[in-house]
């Protein structure tokens, strides 16, 4: 039944292309067929063509490393970092700075444009004392972020004893250490500069 379907559709198919494909000279000549207007143009002189070269360069979007001139540090003392960025994005420029830094952030208080920092500079005399003690201690050191007109300035100080035992437990900070603020800060100008990850 199925075979006979098939043979009837193929037979009907057939009969339509053969109606369809006379030899009618009415269907094979192109003669009669609109055509579209004939536009009048102006031809040139061959002495007036201009031919402009585009010489122009699209710029291609790439990946760069660092804000380089975006942010420079004064020799003032203490040092100031001051970023050409408006707070906001400053604020997120140096917490990512300070993770790829891999500086541990304590505590941050954006209301008050502040955070909290552990740092330390991993002298030979610090990483054996570690090894012996078993702990290591902890400087607890302040970020301060303010704005600047359309800048952003940074500064970073050692914080008391009661802001490090507030933002650690009392036996893992050392309230004798030494005071590597301009330290701490360097190695976040650097980060910036150099080598912060931007788009």
């Amino acid at each position: 039944m199925n075979d006979l379907k098939a043979v009837a559709k193929s037979f009907l198919l057939a009969l339509m292309l053969t109606a369809c494909g006379g030899d009618d000279p009415r269907y094979r000549s192109t003669e009669i067929l609109e055509r579209p207007p004939i536009l009048a143009t102006h031809k040139q002189a061959a002495d007036e063509l201009v031919i402009v070269e585009d010489d122009s360069i699209i710029p291609e979007k790439k990946h760069k490393k660092g804000l380089e001139d975006d942010v420079y540090l004064t020799s003032s003392k203490p040092p100031v970092i001051n970023i050409k960025q408006p707070f906001d994005t400053a604020w997120n420029t140096i917490s990512q700075a300070l993770t790829q830094s891999e500086i541990k952030i304590t505590d941050q208080v954006r209301d008050k444009g502040q955070y909290f920092v552990s740092y330390n500079p991993g002298t030979l005399i610090g990483m054996f004392s570690s090894l012996v003690t078993k702990q290591e201690k902890e400087v607890i050191y302040v970020l301060t972020v303010d704005k600047n007109g359309q800048e952003t300035r940074v500064t970073v100080k050692k914080a008391t004893p009661a802001e490090q035992s507030s933002a650690l437990e009392k036996t893992a900070y050392d309230a004798e250490a030494d005071d590597d603020a301009d330290a701490l800060l360097y190695k976040i100008f650097e980060t910036m500069r150099d080598d912060l990850l931007t788009v």
